[in-house]
C-alpha cells in the first residue's frame, strides 16, 4: 500500500506536500520563464496559500504550523577553524627568518670612522726629517637594553568545552604568535607607531626602527618623481612616455645612487609598496611593451637580492628634525646586519594559567629582545617629500 510520507492522518488536508505536488513544482522549475527549483518552489508556494519561514530555511504551511525544510542545511566550504583574515604576513616571516638572532640580549656596537682623515694617511719620510704620529681617530660606539613584548588572552572554559569543530586553544594560540610576530617585524622596520606616552609603546630605544634609526645607520634619500621626469624629456614627458615609466626610472636612479653609499654586508633585499611596485612592473616603453616582465628582472635592474611587498608600509610618515613630512616608499637592507637579541629564557615562551575565579584559560606569549642595525649605513631608507607650505607654516608656528 503506497501513502505519502506527509501524510498525518487527514486525506483531504492540503497542509502537506503530494507527491503531484513535488511533480507540478518541478515542472514549473523546468519551464524557461522560472528554471530554478528554488524559484519554482516559491512561485507554488504563493499560488497554493504557503507561508516562508526564514528561520528554518523553508516553508510553513497554513493552519497547522507544521515546518517542513525544504532545502539542506548549510555546511561549512572549509571545515573547521575559521579561516583567519590577516595583514600581510609574507614579509613579516621573511622579516623573522632573515634578522640575526644573537644569544645576547644587551647589544653594544663599536666602530672606527677612519675615512677622509688626512692625518691618518701613511706619509712619505724625508731623510733628515722627524717622522709624524698619526692624528686621531672617531670612535663609534651605542649600546640597545632590552624590552618585553607581549601578547595575552584570556579564553572562557565554556567555549572550549562547547567548540568541537575545531581545537580552539590551539586556534588562538596561533593567532597570537601571528600578532606578536607582526608586531616584532613592524617594531623592526617602522616602529610600532604608538605614541610615546602609551604604556604599550615598544621603546625605539630598545628595538631600534630601521626607517627611523640615525642616519649613520640608515641613509635616508628623496625620491623625486618632478626632477625624474624633467631630467627625462623636460617638460613634455607624457606625450611620450607614461607615468610609470617615469616613476620606474625615478625609483631605480634613486636606489642605485644610494647603494653608492651602503656599506652593509651582501646583497640587500628591497621591501616596498604593493602599489609602487605595481606602478614599477606596469611601465611601458614608447611602444606599449613592458619594461620588466616579472619581479626578477625588476630585483636585477635595482641591484637588489629580491623584492617584498609590505602593504603596513602604505602612507606611513614622519616628521625631520627641520619639521619635513616624509612619506615611506621603501627600505632596502641586508637584515643579516639586524641583530634581534635575547639572553636564554628571553626566546618566545608561553604560559598558561586557569582562573578559578572566572573560570577562564589565560594565555600570556611573551619575549624579551632588543634589536639594532649593528653596521653602520646598513639599510636605505626610499622616501617622498610630501610637505606641504601649510604643514611647514604649522610646524613652524608650533
Amino acid at each position: 500500500m503506497k501513502h505519502n510520507v506527509f501524510d498525518t492522518g487527514k486525506r483531504d488536508d492540503k497542509s502537506f506536500l503530494s507527491h503531484a505536488d513535488q511533480e507540478e513544482i518541478l515542472k514549473l522549475a523546468k519551464t524557461s520563464q522560472v528554471g530554478t527549483f528554488q524559484t519554482a518552489l516559491e512561485i507554488y508556494a504563493n499560488e497554493n496559500a504557503l507561508q516562508h519561514d526564514a528561520l528554518a530555511s523553508g516553508f510553513v504551511q497554513d493552519g497547522t504550523g507544521n515546518v517542513t525544510l525544504l532545502f539542506p542545511e548549510y555546511k561549512d566550504v572549509r571545515p573547521g577553524a575559521p579561516e583567519l583574515i590577516t595583514n600581510d604576513q609574507g614579509w613579516i616571516t621573511t622579516v623573522m627568518n632573515k634578522v640575526h638572532k644573537s644569544p645576547i640580549s644587551r647589544i653594544r656596537t663599536s666602530q672606527v670612522d677612519i675615512r677622509n682623515i688626512d692625518a691618518l694617511k701613511a706619509k712619505g719620510y724625508t731623510k733628515g726629517k722627524q717622522k709624524k704620529q698619526t692624528g686621531n681617530f672617531k670612535l663609534v660606539r651605542r649600546t640597545t637594553d632590552p624590552q618585553t613584548v607581549y601578547v595575552k588572552s584570556a579564553l572562557h572554559r565554556d567555549d572550549i568545552i562547547d567548540i568541537t569543530d575545531f581545537d580552539y586553544v590551539a586556534y588562538l594560540y596561533n593567532i597570537d604568535r601571528l600578532m606578536l610576530n607582526e608586531e616584532l617585524a613592524t617594531a623592526i622596520m617602522l616602529g610600532d607607531g604608538r605614541d610615546d606616552g602609551d604604556e604599550g609603546k615598544i621603546s625605539p630605544d630598545h628595538i631600534r626602527p630601521i626607517w627611523l634609526d640615525d642616519d649613520l645607520y640608515t641613509i635616508h634619500v628623496d625620491l623625486d618623481i618632478a626632477a625624474a621626469k624633467k631630467e627625462l624629456q623636460g617638460t613634455n614627458t607624457a606625450a611620450n612616455f607614461g607615468e610609470n615609466y617615469i616613476i620606474a626610472e625615478a625609483m631605480i636612479n634613486t636606489v642605485l645612487y644610494a647603494r653608492e653609499n651602503y656599506k652593509g654586508t651582501g646583497t640587500p633585499d628591497l621591501f616596498i609598496t604593493p602599489h609602487m611596485l605595481n606602478q614599477m612592473l606596469l611601465a611601458r616603453d614608447i611602444n606599449g611593451r613592458r619594461i620588466y616582465s616579472s619581479k626578477a628582472e625588476l630585483a636585477a635592474a635595482l641591484n637588489v637580492g629580491s623584492i617584498n611587498t609590505a602593504e603596513q608600509f602604505e602612507g606611513k610618515t614622519r616628521t625631520t628634525s627641520d619639521n619635513k613630512k616624509k612619506k615611506l616608499v621603501s627600505i632596502i637592507s641586508n637584515l643579516a646586519d639586524y641583530s634581534l637579541g635575547a639572553t636564554k629564557g628571553g626566546e618566545v615562551t608561553h604560559f598558561t594559567q586557569f582562573d578559578i575565579d572566572f573560570n577562564q584559560e589565560k594565555s600570556l606569549l611573551e619575549t624579551r629582545c632588543s634589536g639594532a642595525l649593528t653596521r653602520v649605513y646598513s639599510a636605505i631608507a626610499i622616501e617622498e617629500d610630501v610637505t606641504t607650505a601649510s604643514s611647514v607654516s604649522e610646524d613652524h608656528t608650533a
